[in-house]
């Protein structure tokens, strides 16, 4: 089995990799390559009713286990190569929809770099079958090579395929309650990712970014979609939080977005907040049960929420008095001097916010430490400063003519790294852009970018 490779990507943005396949419609998919050990996913459990869509007495399929191997070079997120099934649903989906497909009158490229390609072997107890499985991410389209022939199969079906190879440590013994409300708003729980504990921070008024506050009282303006509310709960309470992964994609409003997650919050066998996370990259992408986007429930903008939540600590204050140049050189003063907390006050709330998922495994909620831009160190590193040695600022010039809430400037600065990974030591210059936050909170760093 093939080890994950170093999937952390740089902070500000995810650099694509090319996934290269030569491969013909027709070719025989008995002679690709062996796994020599497979994981099982979930091997001897027993399903819930709502597990993958199809209720363990419905399941008519004589196949007992599913192989599905992934045969594309670049593993990307994904944790294996490789993974077996024999929850009943799972391989009782697998069968019925690939039985289910038609034949396809396309003629499509297979050997496409943005083809995935995947092999599943279904077993039964009278033998079984196999086919392949062509997942093509640029154009949405997905095929099934089988009996000699090419079949049109719904992207969701890849979807699903795919997901297994990330979120290898599933259980299919989904929460009957938790899948009867997604049910109520027509969401199907395919399989519960993982379970976590956590406290709730004060999402009532927010001040200082904090991952777990600032992230939970943007979903909680979701889960008030659909009459539940966190904030009763803060501080003191113990939550069980339970990620599941979603059959259906999210609504049109969010692509390229289409892979969502169900969260639910639990205190005891209680529900107090649900709602949908497309999770990696932008915490953003998020809607309410009921399909309803951030600005559609609360009917603001973000910047005007985030305006009437915060509450400017004493840091804040200073820094909403200063120039934007001032905050920029403020920035840079905190990197040279290893404090993230003064850096954090220099950067957007809403940029902060956005990228809490970004390069995000799915098994997570939220990244707890926040990627500060220009320290050159990964999302897998413990600290902001592990590859920074020096940050000196030399030169700031306006690059667009400003107005009352936006502004870019052109920034200089000598930048030194214990290792040259994702960006080289030496002179460089970025283009800062910032906006206007609030009266409360002043001029903020959106990003730091070329040309």
């Amino acid at each position: 089995m093939k080890n994950v490779p170093d999937h952390k990507k740089p902070a500000v943005w995810l650099c694509a990799a090319a996934i290269v396949i030569v491969i013909a419609v027709g070719i025989s998919l008995t002679a690709e390559r062996q796994t020599e050990k497979v994981p099982t996913t979930n091997p001897s459990n027993t399903p819930a009713a709502a597990s993958a869509g199809i209720s363990e007495a419905a399941c008519t399929t004589d196949a007992d286990s599913v192989k599905i191997s992934f045969l594309s070079q670049i593993l990307s997120f994904k944790a294996t190569d490789a993974v077996a099934l024999t929850a009943p649903q799972a391989v009782a989906y697998i069968d019925e929809t690939i039985k289910g497909s038609a034949a396809s009158k396309e003629k499509p490229d297979l050997e496409g770099n943005n083809i995935n390609q995947y092999k599943i072997e279904l077993s039964k107890k009278s033998g079984g079958y196999s086919c392949g499985l062509y997942y093509d991410t640029r154009y949405n389209k997905a095929y099934l090579v089988k009996d000699g022939g090419l079949f049109d199969i719904g992207t969701d079906f890849a979807r699903y395929i795919d997901s297994l190879f990330e979120n290898t440590k599933i259980t299919f013994d989904i929460d009957k309650t938790d899948a009867a409300l997604f049910q109520k708003y027509g969401w199907t729980l395919d399989y519960e990712i993982s379970e976590q504990k956590d406290k709730l921070n004060d999402i009532g008024t927010l001040s200082a970014f904090n991952p777990n506050a600032y992230y939970f009282a943007y979903n909680n303006e979701l889960s008030k979609d659909i009459g539940l509310d966190m904030s009763p709960y803060a501080k003191n309470t113990d939550l069980d939080v339970k990620i599941y992964r979603i059959r259906e994609s999210m609504p049109q409003e969010f692509k390229p977005a289409q892979d969502c997650r169900g969260i639910v919050v639990k205190t005891g066998d209680k529900i107090i907040g649900a709602f949908i996370s497309a999770g990696r990259h932008s915490a953003l992408d998020a809607c309410s049960l009921k399909g309803n986007g951030f600005g559609s429930v609360t009917g603001e903008t973000l910047d005007d929420w985030l305006e009437s939540k915060v509450q400017a600590d004493r840091t804040e204050k200073r820094l909403a008095k200063l120039e934007p140049e001032q905050v920029i050189a403020k920035y840079f003063k905190a990197l040279d001097k290893k404090d993230a907390k003064s850096a954090e006050s220099c950067l957007s709330k809403a940029e902060l916010l956005k990228n809490l998922t970004a390069n995000m495994l799915n098994d997570e909620l939220f990244n707890e430490r926040i990627g500060l831009p220009l320290t050159g160190t990964d999302f897998g590193s413990k600290s902001d400063f592990d590859n920074l040695k020096s940050a000196k600022l030399t030169k700031i010039e306006p690059f667009r003519e400003p107005d009352n809430s936006t502004a870019t400037f052109a920034v200089f600065a000598n930048v030194q790294y214990k290792e040259d990974v994702i960006i080289s030591s030496g002179e460089q210059s970025w283009n800062c852009k910032m906006i206007y936050e609030s009266p409360q909170t002043g001029w903020k760093i959106v990003e730091f970018g070329r040309g």
